[in-house]
Order: C-alpha cells, then sequence, then structure tokens
C-alpha cells in the first residue's frame, strides 16, 4: 500500500497478496473506483541511494540502502495485468493502481510516447520493466512502496541523488462517473458502445440526435425539428424499453403527438462521454427496461482540468451556415483542496429554420402511395433557441468514502410540426431539471464496493399550438395552451464482492458477486386549456392523450461470475422486477360523449417477474475473445399507455380507450460475438480493434397502439337479423385507438460490425448495422371491460349494381389497423477516415453514412401518418489545427453534398437539414 508524507498521517500498511482486484493507492484518496482515474502532481523530496536522511517539511524519511530498495520492490508477489497499449503517463496510473506502489518521477514524462500492450501474471519490478522498455528511462525504489522513474544517466560521475520528485496518485473516480474507455468496447463480452467527448466535437450536430449517428445498432427515431432524444436500440425505443438516464437519472418523459412519443432533452455540449450497454441488464437501471442502458454523462471536474491543473476551464465557440446562428459553452472546475473539488458549466446555442439539400429531393412515401418532396414537405419552423448549466461537487468524506453532487438543466425553445406538410405548428418550451446524489464506500475490503444514487428529475414542456384555419380563413380547432410534466424520483443501492480463489490448473481464478435493488417513482400531469376562437377542440383532449398518473417501479438483481486466468469467464444472473400503476379514466362512445364524462373506468395494473441471464466468454488467443449472452426482460406499461383517454384533438371523433387489460412486455434476447484486439498489426504502435455481434430478440405482449371499435353500433338491418346477404340501410362505424398487446410475437434479428485501425498518423474505422425487424401482428380489439355489441367490430359493403349489402369484417385486430410503428434502417453504414498531420496538430478527416430502410414498417392501412422513407447517403467533412497548448480550430461542413433526405425512423419524416459548415474556436485556461 502507498502512502503520501506530509499530511500529517501515519503510513497505513498494505495488503499486495496475488489476486487482489488492485491496491489502495497513496492516501487512500478515492482509489478504490474502477471507472476512471485522475493524475495529480504532489511535490515532496527524497535522497535516494544513499545512507543520508532525506527529511520532508512535515515527515521524517526512513534510512534505507537502494539494494534494499530494489530488493524490496523485486520481491513482491505476482500480480495480474491487463494494460493496453496507451501513453506512458496513463499506463503508469494502471501500473500503481494495480500493484498499489507509488511512483514518483524525476523530470518530463514524453507526452508522445505510447507504451505496448501487456497482459499476462508477474511481478511488479517486470512490469515496470516492460512498461519502460524503449523509453530511455528506468526506475529505483524509494522504499518498498514507492519507486522513482529517472532517464538513464551513462556519466557515472553524476550525483546519484535524485531531488524534487512528483508522485503520480490515482485518484480513482473522483467525479469520473461512468467508465466510457473505448477500449472497453473491445475488452467487454457483450453489446457495448462507447462515443466519447472528442466524438462529439469532431463533426458538431444541430441537435443531440447527431452524437449517436456512428454508433453500430442505434438510431434516434424523431427528426431534426426536435431537440429531444428518442433513443433506438436493437429495434427497441420509447417507452422505458431503452433506459436514457442523464448521470444515472432516468429521463421518462412521454408526450403524445403524431410520430414518436418518449424525449430526452440533453445538451451534447455539456456531455462528456455516452455510454449505450445492449446486453448487461442485471445492474442499476436494468429495472422494467428490455433494450439497453443509454448513460448520458456530464462534465465533471476531470473533464476540464488538464493534467496537474488545480483550476482552469474550456471554452467554444462556434458559427456556421444554413442559419447555425450561433453556439458557446464555457466550463470551469477547481481542486479547492484534496478532499472537494467543483466543476460548472453553461451552454447557449441559437439555429434558425434550416434548408433541406438540393440533391434528390425525393423523401418519403406514405401508406397511401403519395410521394413527398423537399417541395411538398418543406422543413419549415426549426429553429431553437437552448441554455443549459451544470453544478458538480466532489466531496472526499473519508478515506474510502465519496460523496458527488450534481445539478444539470436546461431550456429549449423551438418550433415543430406535427404533420408531414408542415401546416400545423406547435410552439414549445421545454425546461429539465436533474438533481444528483452519489455516495460510494470502498474501504480495504474485496467484499465492499458499495454505490448509492438518489436522484430526481422534471420535465416540463409548456407548448402553445395557434388557432388552425380553414382555406376561407375560418378557424376549425381551438388554440390550445398546455403543460405537459413528469416527475421521476428514484434510488439504486449496488454492491460488488470479489474472493481469489487461489491457483487452479496453472492459472488464478476468482470469483465476483454484483447485486443491488432500485425503485423508482413516475408522476405525470397535464394541463390544457383552449382560447376559444369558436372551432373544435376541448381541454380533456390533450389532458387524455398525454394523461396523469403515478407509476412505481422495483427491481433487484444478483449476477455470479466465475473467471479463471482471464482466459474464460462463465456468468449466471437473475432480475427481480415489479410494477405497480392505478388511476382513474374513462371511456366514450356515441352514446356516452366526453363532453359528458364518458364512463368511468378504473385501471388497475401490476405484475412481477423473475428473469435469468446467462452468459460465457473465452480468450484462446490473445487478442480474440468469443462470447455468447442468454436474457430474458420484463418490461412495465408506462402511465401513457395504461391511461390514454380522452379523444383526438379537434373534430377528429377518434376517442382514445384506456386498457385496463395491458400486460408487461416479456423479452428474450440471444446474442453472440467476437471481440478482436491486436497491436502492432502493420507497423510498429498500430492498433487493430474490431467487434462483431449477432443477435435474436424475441418480444411477447407487444404493446402499440392500434384502432379498436367502439363498444356500440348503429347497425340496422331489413330484414333483421342481419345476414351475409341482406338489403340494408347504413352502418356508422365507430372507431377508437388504444395502446394493445401483439397476440404475435415480435421478432428481431441484427448484427453489428465495428472496426477501428489507427496507426497514430491515419486512422480508419465504420460500423455495419444489419436489422431485420417484424413488428406486424394481430391484437384482441376489445380493450374496454364492458358488452359489445355482436357487430361492434364489422361493417357493411354495398355490393353494386344489386344493391345488396355484405356484412365484412372483423375490421380491427391485424397489423393493417396498428396506428403505427417506427422501424431502424434495415441497413446502416458508416466509414470514419483521416490523417494526423504535423505531430498529430493538424487533422483532417470524413465520415461517410449509407441507409436503406426497412422493408417491413408494421404500416397500417388507415393510418395518414405511416410511410416509408428512401434510401440516402450523405458525407461530412471535419478537420481541426491546434494552435498551440491553449487554442485550437475546426472546421467541419456536414452534408457535404447537399444531399436531400429523411433520416432514418424520423417520426413525421422532416426533410434533414442541407449542406451546413461550423467554424469553431476551441480554448483552455
Amino acid at each position: 500500500m502507498g502512502y503520501m508524507w506530509g499530511e500529517g498521517r501515519e503510513p497505513v500498511p498494505g495488503d499486495m497478496a496475488p489476486g487482489r482486484r488492485f491496491g489502495l493507492l497513496s492516501q487512500k484518496l478515492a482509489a478504490t473506483a474502477l471507472s476512471g482515474c485522475l493524475l495529480v502532481v504532489m511535490p515532496h523530496v527524497v535522497l535516494a541511494a544513499s545512507t543520508d536522511v532525506g527529511t520532508a517539511p512535515e515527515a521524517a524519511i526512513a534510512t534505507v540502502t537502494a539494494t534494499e530498495l530494489a530488493q524490496a520492490v523485486s520481491s513482491d508477489p505476482s500480480f495480474r495485468f491487463d494494460i493496453p497499449a496507451q501513453k506512458l503517463t496513463s499506463a503508469l496510473v494502471e501500473y500503481s493502481r494495480i500493484t498499489g506502489i507509488d511512483v514518483v518521477i524525476d523530470g518530463d514524462l514524453s507526452s508522445n510516447h505510447v507504451t505496448p500492450a501487456f497482459k499476462g501474471e508477474m511481478t511488479a519490478n517486470q512490469a515496470l520493466d516492460s512498461l519502460l522498455n524503449g523509453t530511455g528511462l528506468t526506475w529505483q525504489a524509494l522504499d518498498s512502496h514507492t519507486v522513482s522513474i529517472v532517464t538513464v544517466h551513462v556519466d557515472q560521475s553524476l550525483s546519484p541523488v535524485v531531488t524534487a520528485p512528483v508522485t503520480i496518485t490515482s485518484y480513482a473516480g473522483r467525479g469520473v462517473g461512468v467508465d466510457a474507455d473505448p477500449e472497453t468496447v473491445y475488452e467487454t463480452p457483450g453489446g457495448l458502445s462507447v462515443v466519447t467527448r472528442d466524438d462529439m466535437q469532431k463533426v458538431p450536430g444541430r441537435e443531440a440526435r447527431d452524437i449517436f449517428g456512428q454508433v453500430a445498432g442505434v438510431d434516434i427515431s424523431n427528426d431534426a425539428r426536435d431537440p429531444g432524444l428518442t433513443v433506438n436500440v436493437r429495434g427497441q425505443q420509447e417507452m422505458g424499453r431503452v433506459n436514457v438516464n442523464i448521470d444515472g437519472a432516468r429521463q421518462n418523459y412521454n408526450q403524445t403527438t403524431h410520430g414518436t412519443t418518449s424525449r430526452v432533452y440533453v445538451d451534447p455540449a455539456l456531455l462528456a462521454n455516452v455510454t449505450i450497454d445492449k446486453t448487461n441488464m442485471n445492474q442499476s437501471g436494468g429495472a422494467g427496461t428490455s433494450a439497453g442502458i443509454v448513460t448520458l454523462r456530464t462534465l465533471n471536474t476531470d473533464d476540464i482540468l488538464d493534467f496537474g491543473e488545480d483550476w482552469g476551464g474550456k471554452v467554444n465557440l462556434s458559427h456556421g451556415t444554413n442559419n447555425y446562428n450561433f453556439a458557446g459553452d464555457a466550463s470551469v472546475a477547481a481542486r479547492v483542496s484534496p478532499k472537494l473539488d467543483i466543476a460548472a458549466a453553461m451552454s447557449r446555442k441559437t439555429i434558425g429554420n434550416y434548408r433541406a439539400g438540393s440533391r434528390n429531393p425525393e423523401l418519403f412515401t406514405l401508406s397511401s402511395g403519395k410521394e413527398y418532396t423537399t417541395e411538398n414537405s418543406r422543413p419549415e419552423y426549426t429553429f431553437s433557441r437552448h441554455t443549459s448549466g451544470l453544478l458538480k461537487a466532489n466531496i472526499q468524506l473519508t478515506d474510502d468514502q465519496e460523496l458527488h453532487l450534481g445539478y444539470v438543466g436546461s431550456t429549449v425553445d423551438y418550433a415543430k410540426t406535427s404533420d408531414v406538410t408542415n401546416l400545423y405548428t406547435d410552439f414549445n418550451e421545454t425546461q429539465t431539471h436533474t438533481l444528483t446524489a452519489k455516495h460510494n464506500w470502498n474501504p480495504d475490503s474485496e467484499l465492499i464496493d458499495l454505490n448509492t444514487n438518489l436522484y430526481w428529475t422534471r420535465t416540463k414542456n409548456h407548448q402553445n399550438r395557434p388557432a388552425r384555419y380553414n382555406s376561407s380563413g375560418r378557424v376549425t380547432t381551438d388554440s390550445f395552451s398546455t403543460d405537459y410534466t413528469l416527475d421521476t424520483a428514484g434510488a439504486d443501492i449496488a454492491n460488488s464482492s470479489d474472493w481469489y480463489l487461489g491457483n487452479l490448473a496453472g492459472g488464478s481464478s476468482s470469483i465476483r458477486f454484483n447485486y443491488g435493488t432500485e425503485f423508482f417513482q413516475d408522476k405525470a400531469k397535464t394541463d390544457s386549456s383552449t382560447g376559444g376562437e369558436g372551432g373544435a377542440g376541448e381541454d380533456y383532449q390533450l389532458e387524455g392523450s398525454t394523461p396523469g398518473g403515478k407509476r412505481d417501479v422495483y427491481g433487484g438483481f444478483l449476477k455470479t461470475t466465475y473467471d479463471w486466468d482471464e482466459m474464460f469467464q462463465v456468468y449466471g444472473g437473475l432480475r427481480y422486477d415489479r410494477y405497480q400503476l392505478d388511476g382513474n379514466a374513462y371511456w366514450c362512445d356515441t352514446a356516452h360523449p366526453c363532453t359528458s364524462g364518458g364512463v368511468s373506468y378504473d385501471v388497475n395494473l401490476s405484475d412481477q417477474k423473475v428473469s435469468p441471464s446467462f452468459g460465457a466468454s473465452v480468450t484462446p488467443f490473445d487478442g480474440i475473445q468469443f462470447f455468447a449472452n442468454y436474457r430474458k426482460n420484463m418490461r412495465a406499461p408506462t402511465i401513457a399507455e395504461a391511461m390514454i383517454k380522452g379523444e383526438h384533438i379537434g373534430d377528429v371523433g377518434i376517442p382514445f380507450y384506456a386498457n385496463g387489460n395491458l400486460q408487461s412486455e416479456e423479452s428474450e434476447t440471444k446474442e453472440i460475438g467476437v471481440n478482436f484486439k491486436f497491436d502492432d498489426v502493420l507497423q510498429k504502435h498500430d492498433r487493430f480493434r474490431a467487434k462483431f455481434t449477432y443477435y435474436r430478440t424475441k418480444i411477447d405482449n407487444y404493446v402499440t397502439l392500434g384502432y379498436v371499435p367502439e363498444p356500440t353500433t348503429n347497425v340496422s338491418c331489413i330484414p333483421s337479423p342481419c345476414t351475409p346477404s341482406y338489403i340494408g340501410r347504413t352502418i356508422t362505424t365507430n372507431q377508437a385507438a388504444a395502446m394493445v398487446n401483439l397476440t404475435d410475437p415480435v421478432y428481431i434479428n441484427g448484427s453489428e460490425f465495428d472496426l477501428n485501425y489507427d496507426a497514430d498518423m491515419y486512422y480508419l474505422g465504420g460500423t455495419l448495422t444489419l436489422n431485420d425487424v417484424d413488428l406486424k401482428g394481430n391484437y384482441n380489439p376489445f380493450v374496454l371491460n364492458t358488452a359489445y355489441d355482436e357487430y361492434a367490430n364489422y361493417q357493411l359493403d354495398e355490393v353494386k349494381p344489386a344493391n345488396l349489402f355484405n356484412l365484412t369484417g372483423p375490421i380491427y385486430g391485424n397489423g393493417g389497423t396498428l396506428y403505427g410503428i417506427y422501424a431502424p434502417p434495415k441497413r446502416k453504414i458508416t466509414l470514419d477516415g483521416g490523417l494526423r498531420l504535423f505531430d498529430q496538430n493538424l487533422i483532417l478527416g470524413m465520415r461517410a453514412t449509407f441507409v436503406e430502410p426497412q422493408d417491413n414498417f408494421g404500416s397500417s392501412n388507415i393510418s395518414t401518418v405511416v410511410g416509408k422513407y428512401f434510401s440516402y447517403r450523405f458525407f461530412d467533412f471535419y478537420s481541426s489545427y491546434k494552435i498551440n497548448d491553449h487554442v485550437a480550430v475546426r472546421l467541419a461542413v456536414n452534408n457535404f453534398l447537399d444531399e436531400a433526405y429523411v433520416q432514418g425512423s424520423g417520426g413525421t419524416y422532416a426533410a434533414a437539414p442541407g449542406r451546413t459548415g461550423i467554424l469553431t474556436l476551441s480554448g483552455n485556461f
């Protein structure tokens, strides 16, 4: 165990037994989290290679000969190392983290030297020799737990005294949050993707959706006019299927409209990284989730300050064409003391109505067959004004406890049309507030690494919907002023316990237990009022389509993992999930109109399920890892799904029915894949990384919106009763809509390829995503617990010229009467390559994206908002130049060839922005 002098602490003996996950480091300053590390420079004076005593200002250093010191370090037991190729400074931190040995440096380390990757079991001095090989540096022991890195001197007459060294100490986890190191993507036996801050800044986007463009298996299903995110992971989206969270706080907001319903509002300028876990639901955040966990981690101290800084900040200023008017952000941080650091950031973005591309103007076709182009579906009213900020504090409570407090908030004003022709525009002001409090306790015990998280988040959208007019200027629908609010409060606690089991068949073996529990509650409320201009429209229409209510979701998990010599790993896990949803609804029909209150309808839904998971991975050769995973999950219905009521806005006459019999979804996912990780492939210090995954998901009781019959009809027949052929009068088709469970399973098959080759001077990477989504199916259309007319699901068709009428049906309950399901692209290919010139100060790169839509959209025969977009491609150019250590400039041209296209799964199919150039000036201080 390492320790430091000058802080008034006694040296703490360390446990450096074989198989420890890692040793605690100097001062035990939060050195127990694996999520990341911060390098801290602490000067002091040491005299080595002499029997003289060097004196630090606060404490005396013991007298030890150089021979005794070297023997002490060299006699350390073996450790298990897996240090990827990286900068020498980072590699030394990783070395210190594993061994518990403090490293001091006499002078500066080269910032450009990349250490080779090495893996295996070896002693501490053998590992240090490997790290320093070829650097011109060597090491010497200062005491039994501290080594000094010095330059090799050939002049033996020089004094053997090392003065003013600095200690590299790992502050692992101080405000770092989720581990989003891209290297972990190719080390994880399952579906995992990472988007770094460098990735996000490489090609600045108009909205948050743009940061996911290069991620395999992930799409954003709302179009560029909406600053909210609807994240689709492996064919699933919305209603909690994907847990999208900000710093661990779930963002569950829903608002019913044409297009997507679930949205997450976040400013990309405040993001440090994004992690998409598509496999592991046996962790905090897995409750009620079936497709994945997307963690949007915002900036913290370690993301703002550079190595060795006690305070500082970063600034980015951007301006562009195509009404990309201004985007700017500033972040500052300070290490107030060894026990406290703080961070703050602000961002402002103003963009106007963008112009669509000019090449290939065809956009999409509706299920009716009508085609739309940039001429008859213009992206008007696409402006937004986005202001956001955050404040973080990281507190070292004790040597082994940390507290992280955070606030993230934003306000975005934007306009969005809710139809394909852009005739009807809604003006929105959306505010979000997220509070988090995280505590970590990691004492000197392999049995405890306890993480607790409390959070509260509010999303509130104030929407003004102007009055709608017909061609003669008469008001057809009154104006609306509506407040949609969702509050989510939650807590989770998780622990990991490790046991080193000793050597087995020549390899070390260990077992790890991950277990925890979580809870969250959603409270939704909608308040609406009309302007009373004399047209159609009532308050209850918007209040019912996005209903109020309360939902409680509980979860617990246990995952046991056995590892043998890091070559073979097998795990098994269980999840327990439960939900409770209660509320008062009503249903309406011609006999019981909504204006009279309809018929009272209580909704009381609950369910619980234990879901298993298991998997294995094997690494038969260095750099190749095969894996297979299996899991089941229960997805709890949301308030918006279970409590929808009232009727469609305006004079449409389609009621919405709450489904008191709605069942939770049950999904089963099978996955196989392989990771590749090689160094020095074509030349020294190059790196090749690749990941291939194939998955198959089956979903029972899939929930979506479908058309259903009203319980009563106006059928009258001559003669009576109605027969297959008869002379009759008329029938009034009484149509409603409700959330329904598909009785047919939904199958989603897909493959993901992720490849990267980096040779420092040049790089090339890309992804390939293949998806085959079957979202059509039958369903039970009788969702109300009431008596239905025997002809409620039939219609009369006139047979001419005989003037006879046939009774046909059933009308509702098949794939042709689903309201519409938005599927991810069938195939998406992305490429990214570039050059690093002039000592990597100049970067020139190009990205390309090719998209082909699904053949099967699950489209409705009677919906006017379901269609199919056309295949498309577009190219982005980007560049950056580092003027000095403090100033850099970046130039990007998005949609370089000015292609017109609708973004895959793009909600109401608005055209994407045309060619847009963006110039960014970045600085740090």
